[in-house]
């Protein structure tokens, strides 16, 4: 490193300590201005960050997890080289930076944007930036608030600097012991010249108060700075008091008390102060006061600064705060439960509390231009006009159509603005002064109005005010849009229910009265063979042969329908069941087929379930029954397994993974297979994929499973390739343990 170099580093390390903010407790300021960097950027993260000798100490952080980071990574010392904004839309893009280790590494930086911290002496004390770990672009705007917000820091630093020499100075002050009030009062004048002459560059005005006068010295800045020209402000304590704002002026002069009872060791007050013009500056009052040998309080002397800008920048970020909780409350709401009502009057009291308005509503428009004030929060000693029918005489279709097009009307003065006089007569019987109307939109149709009205005076209403109203009119069209189409379901919804319970109403009565006519007729048929086979010829024996087998399989046709019917509205309460005897059941019910084929079933130690056992067993009946039905020309080997979600499965062929909070179910067999076109449709009811001739039955086993499997609140699919066997695998819930409506 070259000498000037080094001399330049000592200075800036030397400037840097004088501040003494390294390693200091977070304060609210920088807190705020790095909270605002990140909103008007638009990124997570945003840093105000002070490089010392060897790391990067960051005062304000958002989004970041670490307190400081080596000197020797990052990209604050392209600022530093630069002396000047640095923006890298993207990291990757550029070799050298894409192997930085906080590209590389946490934070993952690929985009940044840095301004340098400069002080008015011109030394280099960090950087305020903001980074993501996305590439992005900033534009003009966003630079240039980001610049304007790191002059904020360095006014931060200097009044952290002004403190710490007014301490030094009062200490030394004391230490002297001066105690003779001109003695005093030429120092401390002197000093406050000192001051003065230092300050001057950072906006300070300097005040000297002789208490035991009771005179008040203004120093030139201090005029300057609220308008003010040298012979206009005398130097009298009501000078300094009548310019205090009303609403602070109580909590200013306590300050001054604590500071007199020696309860604080400073004198610092925010408040607000009138100027010359009639305005109001934001200002930061720092004082501190000398005592006597008596201990009486002899002098103050203390200093202005303008914090008015700092003040914008923290109001704002409080609306922003408050706009955000705002938004979340009232989408929280749509989310939890659609309740119109709820959420329209949420947003009125919480608008009406945020903007100060004297009353805030929402008007339901017809299309007339008729409506009816749905939500109101009004200011006692104002009309009421919720629920009250209204219509606006010069509201024509024009109007409607120019809401519809997301028009915003904003009127400052009814009185002097330019609008129709039956419009301003309209407005004046529900004593509105000024109004910010915005449209409320459902899926491109005008659905009504948000209002805010000023009655007592006119209001000029800015721009975030009337952002604030069209961003929650974006939300209420949101929850007005999915109410309907939320009701729209629900009727749909009552509809096919009321179906199905006619239909199945349906299924089980025309399935009970068509048993007693086919008993009969099967009766009758089989008495016919009794009677009169051999007796006729072999045609009559087949056909009577063929109508019994008919009959037969009609019988088991309707038994199915009429179990498939019964499954939703005659089901059992669900109860813990032990599924090992469940499937016992099931086999001990197949046991004829299964001799016969001479099947081989085995299975997995089985859990313990909340299901309907009899359903249950019915599902393990029915697939078992069809994996020994489909195999042809070998041994029926079957096999049932399973497994819980959150469990490695350590079965080969397995390719399914349940979710944690389900039991995975399977029956394996080694049968014919089918193709996998097919795999959904074998759950159809009355669906087959073989002739009677080859495989006997009605159909309808395996949408019986379907429907059990999702009654228990699970699914069920087939995996399968022909020539290969097939498996069919279910789920059931996993709530052993817990009530039937946990989730």
């Amino acid at each position: 490193m070259k000498a000037g170099h080094i001399d330049t580093e000592v200075a800036r390390l030397e400037a840097l300590r004088q501040y003494q903010i390294l390693d200091t407790e977070p304060e609210e300021a920088y807190d705020n201005l790095a909270k605002l960097a990140a909103f008007i950027c638009g990124t997570p993260i945003s840093l105000v960050n002070f490089i010392d000798e060897n790391r990067q100490w960051f005062k304000a952080k958002v989004g970041l997890d670490v307190l400081q980071m080596p000197r020797s990574v990052g990209l604050s010392y392209l600022c530093q080289e630069q002396r000047n904004v640095v923006v890298v839309p993207d990291t990757l893009a550029d070799e050298k930076l894409a192997n930085n280790p906080v590209v590389t590494s946490y934070p993952y930086v690929r985009f940044y944007a840095g301004v340098p911290l400069i002080t008015p002496k011109g030394d280099m004390l960090g950087t305020l930036c903001v980074i993501d770990q996305v590439p992005r672009q900033l534009s003009q705007k966003q630079v240039e608030a980001l610049v304007a917000l790191s002059r904020l820091v360095i006014d931060q630093l200097e009044l952290r600097l002004y403190v710490i020499e007014v301490s030094k100075l009062t200490e030394k002050l004391h230490l002297q012991n001066i105690t003779e009030g001109q003695k005093t009062a030429e120092t401390l004048r002197k000093s406050g010249e000192r001051w003065q002459l230092a300050l001057h560059g950072n906006n300070d005005g300097i005040w000297d108060w002789n208490l035991k006068t009771n005179e008040v010295f203004f120093s030139t800045r201090w005029k300057e700075m609220l308008g003010y020209k040298d012979h206009e402000v005398s130097n009298g304590w009501d000078e300094w008091t009548k310019r205090i704002h009303p609403d602070e002026r109580d909590s200013v002069l306590q300050a001054f008390q604590n500071h007199f009872a020696k309860k604080t060791p400073f004198y610092v007050c925010e408040y607000r102060v009138q100027c010359q013009d009639g305005s109001y500056k934001w200002i930061l009052d720092r004082g501190q006061g000398l005592w006597d040998a008596l201990g009486d309080i002899v002098r103050m002397v203390g200093s202005y600064t303008d914090i008015t800008d700092r003040k914008l920048v923290e109001e704002e970020l409080k609306r922003q705060n408050l706009r955000s909780q705002l938004f979340a409350e009232i989408s929280l709401k749509i989310r939890e439960s659609l309740q119109i009502n709820e959420i329209l009057q949420t947003t009125v009291t919480e608008v009406q509390k945020l903007l100060k308005a004297d009353r805030v509503l929402i008007f339901q428009l017809e299309i007339n231009g008729s409506g009816t004030v749905v939500q109101e929060a009004v200011l006692p000693g104002w009309p009421v006009i919720l629920g009250e029918n209204i219509f606006d005489p010069c509201f024509k279709e024009e109007y409607l159509e120019r809401y519809r097009r997301g028009r915003v009307s904003a009127i400052e003065d009814i009185e002097v603005a330019h609008i129709q006089p039956c419009h301003r007569e309209f407005l004046q019987q529900f004593a509105v002064r000024a109004n910010l109307v915005v449209p409320i939109l459902v899926r491109d149709t005008i659905w009504g109005l948000l209002l805010a009205h000023q009655c007592a005076a006119p209001r000029q209403w800015n721009n975030f005010e009337t952002e604030l109203l069209q961003q929650l009119s974006n939300q209420i069209g949101i929850a007005l849009s999915q109410a309907q189409l939320l009701e729209k379901e629900t009727q749909q919804s009552q509809e096919l229910a009321r179906s199905n319970a006619e239909l199945e109403q349906f299924a089980y009565v025309a399935s009970h009265d068509l048993q007693e006519p086919l008993r009969m007729v099967t009766s009758y048929l089989q008495l016919l063979e009794r009677r009169y086979k051999n007796q006729l010829d072999a045609n009559a024996d087949q056909f009577i042969s063929y109508a019994i087998d008919g009959a037969r399989r009609m019988q088991t046709l309707i038994n199915d329908l009429l179990n498939y019917s019964r499954l939703s509205s005659r089901g059992q309460p669900f109860m813990l069941v032990d599924c090992s005897l469940v499937l016992e059941q099931a086999i001990a019910n197949l046991q004829i087929a299964i001799a016969d084929s001479r099947a081989v079933v085995t299975h997995d130690t089985l859990p313990s379930v909340m299901a309907d056992a009899t359903q249950l067993t019915q599902v393990f009946q029915n697939l078992i029954a069809n994996a020994i039905k489909f195999c042809r020309h070998q041994q029926p080997r079957v096999q049932i397994g399973v497994m819980r979600g959150d469990a490695n499965p350590d079965q080969e062929s397995l390719n399914v993974i349940p979710s944690a909070d389900e039991w995975l179910f399977w029956v394996r067999d080694n049968g014919i297979g089918l193709e996998s076109q097919y795999a959904e449709r074998i759950f159809i009811i009355f669906q087959r994929l073989h002739s009677r001739d080859k495989y006997p039955g009605t159909g309808i086993g395996l949408a019986i499973c379907k429907k059990i499997i999702e009654r228990h609140g699970g699914r069920i699919w087939v995996e399968s390739k022909p020539g290969q066997g097939s498996t069919f695998y279910f789920t059931i819930p996993d709530r052993a343990g817990k009530q039937w409506w946990e989730p």
